[in-house]
């Protein structure tokens, strides 16, 4: 493969990212014509086809969306590069990606964003959340920068801290059979029905491992990987839900749902900060990952009690 300059990767995120020559071409103030001819050299100079024209404009190849958010992640470091230069290495700035579990509470994730506001005005931040499988692929696939997820044991990496670990609950309405007791065990789901992550999900594969183990029998009622639409299903379809503590913590706390720490054998998971092992580690990422350890302490200290 020949050589692209710099503007050359741009140019192809631009295509990307707009879907149309003849928009690339009035942002760069120029001829779709000669983006046209910019994108063949392109395409030559890489041995293959990068994008598929189509009636509606040009949209990505596979080897091309393989390729762009290594692409994306290579720029947007040298421009946090260049911006940590300029500002003598003393003020951290540059876009950081962090994918989060839907589960933590925004208001942990505020905190941090207010924290950086004050500290580092030149840090912009992007949050994407989802489950931890999909923050997972994030990471490998370089879309984040930081990742908090579950994740440890085999599947730690290098570049993984641990945050906390989640006990969990079993979680029903305020007026279910779970109201008022403080635990159950775990055999005490036998017959409950309930709505659980969908396989493959690695809390899935959990729970089924122990639940053979323990002979018991789970009713899947439904299989649900959105938080919301799983309490929204306790509340309204009579289900019942197996969740961390932090992420309804604050629903118990308003009455708005009960729960009973799972035990005999309790049920916990390590929650890690892991660093990206495809993008560069920035000064602005380095910072954005110690002030959401901070931020997330408080989970630490409330899940440190015994089963």
């Amino acid at each position: 493969m020949a050589t692209l300059t710099l503007d050359q990767w741009r140019l192809f995120i631009q295509i990307a990212d707009l879907g149309s020559l003849t928009k690339v071409a009035a942002l760069r103030d120029g001829a779709q014509s000669a983006v046209s001819r910019q994108l063949a050299a392109m395409e030559q100079a890489c041995g293959g086809r990068l994008f598929l024209r189509t009636g509606r404009g040009v949209a990505l190849t596979e080897a091309g969306r393989r390729l762009y958010p290594r692409v994306l992640a290579w720029l947007e470091a040298g421009e946090a590069l260049g911006q940590d230069l300029a500002r003598q290495v003393e003020q951290p700035a540059g876009q950081v990606c962090i994918g989060v579990l839907s589960s933590i509470d925004p208001q942990y994730l505020s905190r941090a964003y207010l924290e950086l506001s004050r500290r580092y005005p030149g840090i912009r931040l992007r949050v994407r959340d989802g489950v931890g499988a999909a923050v997972d692929e994030w990471l490998e696939n370089g879309e984040v920068d930081i990742g908090i997820l579950p994740r440890s044991g085999r599947g730690a990496r290098r570049r993984d801290s641990a945050l906390f670990t989640a006990r969990h609950l079993l979680v029903g309405a305020p007026d279910s059979w779970v109201a008022g007791r403080r635990t159950v065990p775990f055999a005490g789901l036998q017959g409950l029905p309930l709505v659980l992550a969908g396989a493959p999900s690695a809390f899935r594969r959990q729970m089924d491992q122990l639940a053979r183990r323990m002979g018991v029998t789970l009713t899947v009622a439904l299989e649900c990987d959105s938080l919301a639409l799983q309490k929204h299903m306790v509340l309204q379809g009579g289900l019942y839900a197996v969740l961390a503590e932090h992420a309804v913590l604050r629903d118990m706390q308003a009455g708005a749902l009960a729960a009973a720490r799972i035990v005999e054998p309790g049920i916990r998971r390590g929650i890690t900060l892991a660093m990206s092992e495809v993008r560069p580690t920035t000064q602005a990422s380095r910072e954005v990952a110690r002030i959401l350890r901070l931020c997330l302490e408080p989970l630490a200290q409330a899940g440190s009690g015994t089963d």
